[in-house]
């Protein structure tokens, strides 16, 4: 599966790796007719997913960004999606892994409903010096497998998070942003080449510690951000498959969560199964939600 595009590719040969970086979200190496899934998708899908997913309308562990609700979507965690097997030719998975308390179950989850896709998150080595609050996660990649451990805390180190602070603290965001490629995983998978394959280097830990709150902050935007937010709209309204999205029924693909019966009763307000009769909310905008039961 090729990871980068020709134009990543080129940049990458010039020296450019912020350009290159910032056009990996145009690279999905999927056909013009595969159907893909996007989870965690928040406030900035990839214009090639088909299908979002996310667990929150609003949160702060995305900074309180609008969640972006353009093409058929609904509401549910990845460890548990409402999806039938097999749905999607290849599921999304940007900056969504590492914030996860069960990694098993989410990798499981993804491989069920899809048969390729593309996990990115912080590399472990990054993570350990960034302290993230609201990632579980430290995760890197080795022999084309994915190393996972789970934090003990948020801060893992405290004597290399004591020490980058003092003396080093606020150059490290300039040096991860020249060298993206390097603190990020990019990893692929595809049912075809034997799945996704990880560790999970302490498997019997229980998470005992809570991720910190932040407030919500929403700070007038400078206007090179409104123009970056304006480019970014128009090139994914411009790339996106939207006549193909507008057709798409994603009751078609659900099944529930709870029994994995796929015979769904849907109305305006609630989606109820016609087995245990679980019955899921439906928000504005036809946005079922699977993260609770009415």
């Amino acid at each position: 599966m090729k990871a980068e595009s020709t134009l990543m590719a080129f940049f990458r040969r010039l020296g450019m790796d912020r350009i290159a970086w910032s056009l990996r979200r145009l690279h999905c190496p999927v056909g013009k007719n595969d159907l893909v899934l996007e989870v965690g998708s928040g406030g900035n899908p990839y214009w090639r997913a088909n299908v979002l997913c996310d667990a929150y309308l609003e949160t702060s562990e995305r900074h309180f960004e609008p969640l972006i609700q353009d093409r058929p979507m609904v509401l549910a965690f990845t460890e548990d999606l409402p999806f039938k097997d097999d749905s999607f030719d290849f599921v999304i998975a940007s900056h969504v892994l590492e914030h996860s308390t069960d990694p098993e179950r989410f990798l499981s989850e993804i491989q069920r409903v899809g048969r390729a896709g593309y996990i990115e998150v912080p590399d472990a080595f990054f993570e350990r010096l960034a302290n993230y609050s609201f990632h579980r996660l430290e995760i890197t990649d080795r022999d084309n497998a994915l190393i996972i451990r789970k934090k003990s805390a948020y801060i893992q180190d405290a004597d290399l998070y004591e020490l980058c602070g003092r003396k080093t603290g606020r150059f490290i965001y300039n040096w991860v942003n020249r060298n993206p490629f390097e603190f990020h995983v990019r990893f692929y998978w595809s049912r075809a080449t034997g799945g996704i394959k990880y560790k999970i280097v302490n498997p019997d830990y229980v998470f005992d510690w809570t991720p910190l709150g932040k407030e919500k902050n929403t700070p007038r935007p400078s206007l090179m951000a409104r123009f970056k937010t304006i480019c970014l709209h128009m090139f994914r309204s411009l790339l996106s498959q939207k006549g193909r999205n507008r057709r798409i029924r994603v009751e078609d693909f659900l099944w529930c969560p709870q029994c994995r019966c796929s015979r769904l009763e849907t109305t305006a307000v609630e989606i109820t199964c016609a087995d245990c009769r679980a019955e899921f909310p439906v928000h504005q905008g036809g946005v079922a939600d699977f993260t609770r039961t009415k």
